[in-house]
């Protein structure tokens, strides 16, 4: 009995290391700052002037990439920190806007939208994806081998670039967009809004997902079989953050209007982050923890785990 107890208490401080051991990045928005928090460490990222808002995050060995907007409107930048060093991104529109980033090697990919058109800057490089609209953007990005996959919106239609190849997604409401994308094999997984439907799109084939009232998908992980979706549903004016994992949707606990941002599965881990009422954060399999601010409203947009 005593040998079966000391291996479950092994077991159990074993288990209790490799998550302590786990690094969670997260990035948001605190009053007009740019945040960082690193394992709830609160660090504010430079900006130029008026608000700052950071979009996303990556992490590629010991360098912690983040991409967001800093300025005043009109005159808006999109900008990326690489460990909190602040980089305008080129632009030729009065507003620019960073949404989505990914590192494949030595190559940084960064999505978003430059005036009127949707854009990526591949290691500061600007290119313009075509578009048929008058107002483009593109939201999110995922580089797979050689094949670069990005999605957003092109006037009132959800698009996907392949390589730079625009396709429309099928759509039944007046207005469609493509918020987040992830690649599995050959399958590619798109989620967004259609209507005031939650939508995700296999491989083209469109999905609506459950809801009680206006919804919209902000974020889609694949672990395995697995497919989780985040985003909000309910009334309009007060929300709730929900998640659906392989279509079932749970509502996310919360301290007011809430909305779930992105989404990270670390082994049986599911980590998602987001807003409840004035406060950015973030919930592990489910409990909510509220990330330190010093404003009277912040959110989380972005995360990642590493070992």
């Amino acid at each position: 009995m005593k040998k079966t107890t000391l291996v479950l208490l092994f077991m159990l401080s074993f288990a209790l290391s490799t998550a302590l051991a786990q690094q969670i990045h997260i990035v948001g928005e605190d009053n007009l700052d740019a945040v960082y928090w690193l394992n709830g460490t609160r660090t504010v990222l430079p900006r130029t002037g008026g608000s700052a808002r950071p979009n996303a995050i990556a992490v590629s060995g010991s360098d912690v990439y983040i991409v967001g907007s800093d300025g005043n409107f009109p005159n808006v930048n999109a900008v990326y920190w690489l460990n909190g060093t602040h980089t305008v991104l080129p632009k030729t529109g009065n507003g620019a806007y960073a949404n989505s980033i990914a590192v494949s090697g030595s190559d940084v990919y960064i999505v978003g939208r430059d005036g009127n058109d949707a854009v990526y800057w591949l290691n500061g490089a600007r290119t313009v994806l075509p578009r048929s609209g008058s107002l483009a953007g593109a939201n999110a990005i995922a580089v797979s081998g050689s094949d670069v996959h990005i999605v957003g919106r092109d006037e009132v239609n959800a698009v996907y670039w392949l390589n730079g190849t625009r396709t429309v997604l099928p759509k039944s409401g007046n207005i469609a967009g493509a918020n987040a994308i992830a690649v599995s094999g050959s399958d590619v997984y798109i989620a967004g809004y259609d209507g005031d439907d939650a939508v995700y799109w296999l491989n083209g084939t469109r999905t609506v997902l459950l809801k009680t009232g206006d919804a919209s998908a902000s974020a889609i992980a694949v672990s395995g079989s697995d497919v989780y979706i985040v985003g909000q549903d309910g009334d309009a004016r007060n929300p709730d953050a929900v998640y659906w994992l392989n279509g079932r949707r749970t509502v996310l606990p919360r301290s007011g209007s809430s909305a779930a941002t992105t989404i990270a599965v670390s082994g049986s881990n599911v980590y998602i982050v987001g807003n409840a009422g004035p406060d950015a954060v973030y919930w592990r399999n489910g409990i909510r923890t509220a990330l330190p601010k010093t404003g009277n409203g912040a959110v989380a947009t972005g995360i990642v785990i590493t070992p």
